[in-house]
């Protein structure tokens, strides 16, 4: 009976050799400082070598470390947080959340390794970098709560009379910074100050007497703006240049109107065309006898009775107005 020979081939395999592998090196993300914490960032996938292979019953565990600027840290446990707990993974399945807020503010990017094991204990690793994004997260910060300028009568038309400035720590357009000026529904400034929308040079388009306080709003350029405001107290050795303003230099009344009826109005102006606050109007003379009254509050000149063109035509008054000006009382007629 012829002997039967058999060839056998034995493949001896190594546990020792499976080591984890990431499909590379370094991986960077980027993420807005403004995403929410437990946010999923990344989901950690790695492999036995290609030489290798892993038993059915093997697994690999994913852990995470710190890295400083040169790379160094220390490996943390396996759930632990990387960068100071700012980042977590997941020890099954490698699954990377935020634990704490991000603020490119202080951090503009983060670094950390990720490490995956297999139960003989040999490790994988991969560089995570994670470069945090602007939102638009703060407001315009002036340099000062208030401003102090003075005007002068040379300080008209291309030299400020002062400037204010306000920074922003976000990037781009998000911290570039824009100025105007917020009208109030009482501002009497009829358009005399204006400031330079990049600069925050603030001019006097005319000159302009007496004191008076400004807003200056800074806003960012940012797709939903964020603002801020500051006062500037305007102080000026420009004497004011009172004149009248009445609705006609000849007033025209019919005859046999009741008395009481109105005439006109008088009033005192600046010479950019703003009322000056009068304390009194009163009549100083009248060209008749008792015809003419006016309102001590308003200036609407009235008819003290009927009047009679046959009798008389023509009239002729003055009207007097005391009025303060930089805490002095003055008399104009």
């Amino acid at each position: 009976m012829a002997p039967c020979v058999l060839q056998v081939h034995v493949d001896i395999l190594d546990s020792d050799d499976v080591t984890p592998v990431f499909p590379s090196d370094v991986i960077r993300l980027e993420f807005r400082e403004d995403v929410a914490v437990s946010t999923l960032l990344y989901v950690a996938r790695a492999a036995a070598a290609a030489h290798a292979t892993v038993g059915e019953h093997s697994t690999i565990s994913y852990g995470l470390s710190c890295e400083d600027e040169e790379g160094e840290g220390e490996t943390a446990a396996a759930a632990a947080g990387g960068d100071d707990g700012r980042f977590s993974v997941d020890r099954w399945t490698g699954e990377v959340r935020l634990r704490r807020p991000l603020d490119r503010e202080l951090a503009a990017f983060h670094r950390f390794s990720l490490t995956a094991s297999a139960d003989n204990r040999h490790f994988g690793h991969l560089s995570v970098l994670v470069g945090v994004l602007d939102a638009n997260d703060h407001d315009p910060v002036f340099s000062r709560p208030y401003y102090a300028c003075h005007v002068t009568s040379s300080a008209v038309g291309r030299v400020p009379v002062c400037a204010v400035e306000a920074t922003d720590l976000d990037e781009g357009e998000n911290g570039r910074i824009v100025y105007f000026l917020l009208a109030h529904d009482d501002d009497d400034d009829g358009g005399v100050f204006r400031v330079d929308p990049r600069t925050g040079a603030i001019y006097a388009d005319r000159p302009a007497s007496g004191n008076r306080t400004l807003t200056v709003v800074a806003t960012d350029a940012g797709a939903s703006p964020r603002t801020s405001s500051a006062l500037v107290l305007v102080t000026s050795d420009v004497p004011a240049n009172v004149s009248c303003a009445v609705d006609a230099l000849e007033m025209i009344v019919e005859e046999n109107r009741p008395a009481h009826s109105v005439v006109g109005t008088v009033r005192l102006v600046y010479d950019d065309g703003t009322n000056v606050p009068v304390t009194r109007y009163q009549l100083i003379q009248d060209g008749g006898p008792e015809s003419f009254d006016v309102d001590v509050e308003t200036g609407e000149i009235v008819t003290k009775l009927i009047l009679d063109r046959e009798q008389q035509a023509d009239y002729s008054f003055a009207v007097s107005a005391v009025y303060a000006l930089q805490g002095l009382s003055r008399s104009d007629q």
